[in-house]
């Protein structure tokens, strides 16, 4: 298989097995380039990075942890698998 662009009519029946080598020529010459026109229209980021900024405020969720190789940074989440993940001990509490 190889990576090919979908047209949107295409997304919920086309098989990543339908395009290779031999098969993307005679798609190409059929339907030409489908995204040829796509930097033609310009879309604003605004409405996803409100809707990241509101995930973080209302629920906190930040990014997702960086790669070991990265140093920690401010208000990251714990670099552990969940299931590998020690529970913080609870305060003993007064009799």
């Amino acid at each position: 298989p190889v990576s090919a662009p979908l047209r949107w009519d295409e997304v919920g029946v086309a098989h990543p097995h339908d395009f290779d080598l031999a098969t993307m020529p005679a798609r190409f010459a059929e339907l030409g380039d489908v995204h040829a026109d796509m930097d033609d229209k310009r879309y604003s980021l605004e409405a996803l990075l409100d809707l990241a900024r509101r995930d973080e405020h209302d629920h906190g969720l930040g990014d997702l942890p960086y790669p070991p190789e990265y140093p920690k940074m401010p208000g990251e989440p714990r670099r552990v698998q969940p299931s590998r993940a020690r529970k913080e001990k609870e305060p003993p509490t007064a009799p």
